[in-house]
């Protein structure tokens, strides 16, 4: 059998254990897929050599490495049929128009790109080739959203007409974002991008719709420089980092029985590895959640109106008491509530639990009707594993019928919401999507 290959773009930690090493037949907990019968793994491209090496190490193979400045070269000498691209948000346009240019397919993790022009440059690439771009919007595939998914398909509540979306992440995850790569605009398009396109994708994957209009508010109040935990001296001086961490409510509840306040080291324990990334985070560059190069936000809320007269309220916090979502979807034949909670600290301060999911419909005239909720091993709340199966083997008959499987222009969608968050809460003004889909605004979105 003809294996189909891959080359890899970026070693995250998302990259290597959600899509490589179930390639390599060594999935892990983010899901229980074998794949390497069907695919091969052919080269890396990653700046890093030094973590590329170890990874090379890890896992018992000697994959040729290629530099980023390489990637053309690597397509020639490698001839992947598709390109996986799972590196930092800022290098994601470059891979993918690269690969498309070159006559691949692409398979990207979320977001597609960080910016409105981006998307728009990525479609248009597509537009002039023959191979595609998959997009990994991995939410779709919870079996809970499938359920609520085919409950709409159904008309459970009728014609939508409001939805209520309230994501929030709790103290340890929500953090997290705010001493990695992410916490700079420049990186990741801010979280409005970065994090709240999955929860974008997913309102409009639901509704088969997106929006017209937004308006959107936005602030920093947890993290940076003023951020509202941050210690401080008896006058209201900045502490020396060791100091800090020793104070920082965040370290003392998530970190400080596995690591030192005066190491530069904070593990988000998702790494089971523990590849080193000397490069992106430079052992001798001390970062925490209060440093000055913070410029994203951790709260939103936006108003959307989408085309076919859905109006949708949105809420992202990136500090509270605890991690899920909590979905409210009116329609005229009743409301739909969808509550989530789950935990996602591996550090070991916390106790790992199942996720508490819940479906309850409540006819629009009385009554009150419980939904049972399909659970299925896996990363992502049991996501992963159907996704890949999508990627890396062939679409079900199950998830044509439902649409999971998130298309380029989608993607791009979901970019240019965010991108239209930071706008709007910077201008105080309402924002176009086809303003800033431009060209490539579709009358259908096809779900």
């Amino acid at each position: 059998m003809n294996k189909k290959t891959y080359a890899i773009a970026g070693l995250s930690v998302r990259g290597i254990y959600a899509f490589i090493l179930p390639l390599l037949g060594r999935a892990s907990s983010f899901g229980n897929n074998d794949f390497s019968a069907t695919s091969s793994v052919v080269a890396v491209v990653e700046p890093d050599e030094a973590r590329a090496r170890h990874f090379c190490e890890v896992v018992g193979r000697d994959f040729p490495i290629y530099r980023p400045e390489e990637f053309g070269r690597m397509l020639t000498e490698r001839s992947p049929e598709a390109v996986i691209v799972t590196g930092p948000d800022f290098t994601h346009h470059d891979y993918i128009v690269g690969a498309l240019r070159g006559g691949r397919n692409v398979v990207t993790e979320k977001p597609m790109v960080i910016s409105s022009a981006q998307a728009r440059s990525v479609l248009g690439a597509e537009k002039e080739s023959r191979s595609r771009v998959f997009m990994a919007h991995n939410y779709r595939y919870m079996p809970l959203m499938q359920k609520l998914k085919g409950l709409l398909l159904e008309e459970k509540v009728g014609r939508v007409t409001n939805v209520e979306f309230t994501y929030n992440l709790d103290t340890f995850h929500g953090s997290s974002y705010f001493f990695r790569w992410n916490r700079e605009r420049r990186n990741s398009g801010g979280l409005n991008i970065h994090k709240c396109c999955h929860h974008f994708d997913l309102i409009n994957w639901l509704l088969a719709d997106h929006p017209e209009t937004l308006c959107a508010f936005g602030r920093r109040n947890y993290y940076g420089p003023d951020g509202a935990h941050r210690p401080r001296g008896a006058g209201g001086e900045a502490l020396d980092p060791t100091e800090t961490k020793k104070n920082c409510p965040y370290f003392q509840k998530h970190y400080a029985e596995n690591f030192r306040p005066e190491s530069n080291e904070i593990s988000t324990g998702w790494d089971e590895f523990r590849i080193a990334y000397d490069l992106q985070y430079p052992p001798d560059e001390p970062r925490y959640i209060y440093d000055d190069v913070i410029d994203i936000e951790d709260t939103y809320g936006a108003l959307m109106e989408y085309r076919r007269g859905a109006i949708v309220t949105y809420s992202c916090n990136f500090s509270t008491p605890w991690e899920g979502f909590v979905i409210g979807i009116n329609g005229t034949k009743g409301r739909i509530e969808v509550a989530h909670h789950s935990n996602p600290d591996p550090t070991g301060k916390l106790v790992r639990a199942t996720p508490d999911a819940k479906i309850v419909f409540y006819p629009l005239f009385g009554g009150r009707e419980e939904i049972g909720v399909p659970t299925t091993q896996g990363g992502h709340d049991g996501a992963d594993p159907f996704m890949q199966r999508d990627l890396f083997r062939e679409q079900s008959d199950g998830s044509r019928r439902l649409g999971l499987m998130a298309t380029s222009y989608q993607g791009a969608v979901a970019v240019c919401q965010g991108e239209g968050i930071f706008r709007s809460l910077s201008t105080k003004q309402t924002v176009s999507l086809r303003d800033l889909l431009g060209e490539h605004y579709a009358v259908e979105q096809g779900h």
